[in-house]
């Protein structure tokens, strides 16, 4: 019995400081979120520029992603990053399980970046050609 409270204690005590050490962003990695295959990613990795905002682009990107019936699984204005999957419903070359990620990042002359990045290449290239369609809409 004491060493079930001792157990319990320890990650009761753990969990909360690994979460809080955001230097070597381990509060997304203890909560099973990363963004580094996304970023390793060479293959699967679309991008356009569009003449609009940051902030307009992140709501728009929001509004398409419920309209394709993904399930956004992270979020972040600040760094300019959606994550979702469930892509499955809209194109066939997938799972449901299959993560995309849209990242958004400012140009010089005041347009906006957009990244779809995928490990399923066909799924990026498919995601990529119908998202930058809605985008322009």
């Amino acid at each position: 019995m004491r060493i079930l409270f001792f157990f319990i204690l320890t990650l009761t005590v753990s969990v909360p400081f690994l979460t809080s050490c955001s230097i070597l962003n381990y509060s997304n990695r203890v909560l099973g979120f990363s963004l580094e295959k996304f970023k390793n990613e060479k293959v699967g990795k679309f991008s356009a520029v569009f003449t609009t905002t940051r902030g307009a682009c992140f709501i728009k990107s929001i509004y398409i992603l419920e309209k394709l019936k993904a399930i956004i699984v992270h979020k972040s204005f600040e760094n300019g990053y959606i994550v979702a999957f469930n892509f499955s419903e809209n194109f066939d070359c997938c799972l449901p399980s299959t993560e995309a990620g849209i990242f958004m990042t400012d140009v010089e002359n005041g347009d906006v970046k957009i990244e779809i990045v995928s490990n399923n290449s066909l799924l990026a290239k498919k995601l990529s050609v119908k998202f930058f369609e809605m985008l322009t809409d």
